[in-house]
């Protein structure tokens, strides 16, 4: 009985929850606390405990707007196809995305690829993904609790992503992931790995928010951004064995210079390496 009341409570908080203003800071103030847990599983799912929280969190607000199903598919369209052409994803590839998330890039870059499997920390996400990816009969979505790739066997993959996933993690988690992407990649494979620039001034907004953050809340958040140089950078992607694909890395010291136009404002203070698993590996 108690079981059924509690769970009626949950139920009436949720739909509470629905269809927020997320433009207005004090409402995206409220959803940021440290009760969202000190796990990576717990933090993402209790954050991504509705639809429109689940996009928020992955997504921001699309083109200034509150996240909907139309404008995060959009959203992630530009990313996607720079992903695509700096990896050279092909239709004989098997793709891995970490931390995909309710899919934004997912259902882009699928359709370029012979396979693609995406793996989340949190088991909320991937229910998102699912609903929106089920049409796609080359997708496969898996949760999976822990901080490693330890559910695929060596050389499983051509391609791997991470996107706005290590810049969220202990940099202790993060090395190991690039680690573990060496082993699941196939020799000459490729990997794109995204983090956020300490030393740019917007990338050190960031980290004086996140230090704002944790004094008014009187702790850390479990997926506080995370902040690198680039010499950083390098030493991780090089310590895990990747050779680094200058001409395809983003890696200036302070601003990166791109021959495109950038999704968004935030890819100038990006650092993104572009590791390659030599033959013979």
């Amino acid at each position: 009985m108690l079981e059924g009341i509690r769970n009626r409570i949950m139920k009436r908080l949720l739909r509470q929850e629905e269809n927020l203003d997320l433009k207005d800071p004090q409402v995206t103030e409220r959803i940021f606390r440290l009760e969202l847990g000190s796990s990576y599983g717990r933090y993402w799912d209790r954050l991504a405990r509705t639809k429109q929280l689940a996009y928020f969190a992955v997504a921001g607000l699309p083109f200034g707007e509150n996240p909907t199903d139309e404008n995060i598919e959009e959203h992630g369209r530009q990313t996607a196809e720079l992903i695509i052409k700096t990896l050279e994803i092909s239709a004989e590839d098997d793709v891995l995305e970490v931390g995909v998330g309710v899919g934004r890039l997912a259902g882009h870059i699928a359709k370029k690829c012979r396979s693609f499997t995406g793996i989340d920390i949190s088991k909320q996400m991937v229910k998102f993904a699912k609903k929106r990816l089920r049409a796609q009969e080359n997708i496969r979505l898996i949760h999976h609790p822990k901080s490693d790739l330890s559910l695929f066997p060596e050389a499983s993959f051509d391609k791997v992503y991470f996107q706005i996933v290590l810049i969220h993690l202990d940099r202790e988690d993060a090395f190991h992931y690039l680690c573990e992407t060496f082993r699941v990649l196939r020799p000459g494979g490729k990997a794109w790995f995204q983090f956020y620039n300490l030393l740019h001034p917007d990338g050190f907004k960031e980290f004086k928010y996140a230090v704002e953050l944790s004094r008014k809340l009187g702790g850390k958040l479990r997926g506080r951004v995370q902040l690198y140089t680039s010499d950083e950078v390098r030493k991780f992607v090089s310590e895990a064995g990747f050779r680094i694909l200058e001409d395809k890395s983003h890696l200036e010291r302070l601003e990166q210079k791109y021959a495109f136009t950038p999704p968004d404002k935030h890819w100038y203070y990006y650092l993104i390496a572009i590791g390659e698993k030599p033959l013979g590996k």
